[in-house]
């Protein structure tokens, strides 16, 4: 250890490296790019070796600066999991989930009552940004992802199939009887998701010509105001399961076809891999798969 010496420096020119520019450094320490430069410098004296070459719009690592950069981002990076190791520890009664906002309004925080009546020890704070987080850089413990798995070295658990079905609120069909036949159906307002084109691939199912269903004159961005609107008597949706089991329970929505529309993306329970067993986390997962297994069988018997 009595070779490792400066620590600051050797914080500068990892930073530096890793955004090859200087005076990103900089800003990401709270310093001067001249500060950076002259620790760089130093670092460079201390070593006898250049670390990095100035170009006019940056910086560029020679072959010993690339050799230092594979151990300073190697040593940093650990020393930025401890520490978050150590604040989550902090914490350990305490659990953050990141979800989007429309799966915390219309699913889970529905369901909170019950969490806190299981696990009145726990608390739950919820993060409700639709970017998808970054767990290397944050305190988030879980996140609940509705997509494909490719999140790297996360530990990811399907929680539930989400395929969407046509609904609309009792309301909107008036006198007429569900289920309704595909023409019936493309005969009322249809309201569009603007992320899914679901109800193009509905009209094939049916038998329609896409053309049927093309028009909108509003789509939504947010799943929560979309179906918000059809409960409002709007217009019909093509709604994930998920987030209308509630609506539909309740009879503010009621399904208008027999349809399913199958979905290559499912809702899924990810974490830090290692940290499903830790507690509470692993009383959370357990929670979780526990009512979306409620759910499956709930679906099943409508």
């Amino acid at each position: 250890m009595t070779d490792v010496r400066h620590l600051r420096a050797l914080q500068a020119f990892d930073l530096a490296a890793t955004q090859s520019n200087l005076s990103k450094a900089a800003k990401l320490l709270g310093v001067t790019h001249g500060a950076v430069s002259r620790q760089i410098k130093q670092l460079e004296q201390y070593l006898g070796v250049s670390l990095l070459r100035r170009l006019p719009n940056g910086v560029e690592m020679t072959e010993a600066g690339a050799e230092l950069h594979v151990a300073t981002r190697e040593a940093f990076s650990a020393l930025e999991l401890g520490i978050q190791g150590i604040k989550r520890a902090r914490h350990r009664r305490r659990v953050t989930i990141s979800l989007s906002s429309s799966l915390a309004i219309k699913w889970l925080v529905p369901k909170l009552p019950a969490f806190r009546a299981e696990h009145s020890g726990i608390a739950l704070y919820l993060d409700t940004d639709d970017e998808i987080v970054d767990f290397g850089q944050s305190d988030v413990d879980i996140a609940l992802r509705y997509g494909i798995p490719n999140w790297g070295e996360l530990y990811c658990e399907r929680l539930m199939d989400e395929d969407l079905i046509v609904v609309g609120a009792p309301s909107l069909i008036r006198d007429k009887t569900a289920p309704l036949t595909p023409r019936a159906i493309t005969g009322l307002p249809l309201l569009h998701d603007q992320f899914n084109p679901g109800w193009e691939i509905w009209a094939e199912t049916v038998g329609l010509e896409r053309s049927r269903v093309a028009t909108a004159d509003v789509r939504f961005c947010d799943s929560a105001v979309l179906i918000t609107a059809a409960i409002d008597g709007q217009g019909a949706i093509l709604a994930r399961q998920v987030l209308i089991a509630d609506d539909l329970a309740a009879g503010r929505l009621m399904r208008l076809d027999e349809t399913t529309i199958p979905q290559d993306r499912a809702l899924y329970f990810v974490c830090r891999t290692g940290d499903q067993d830790r507690m509470p986390i692993s009383l959370v997962r357990d929670w979780l798969v526990s009512v979306c297994k409620k759910q499956k069988q709930a679906g099943k018997g409508a």
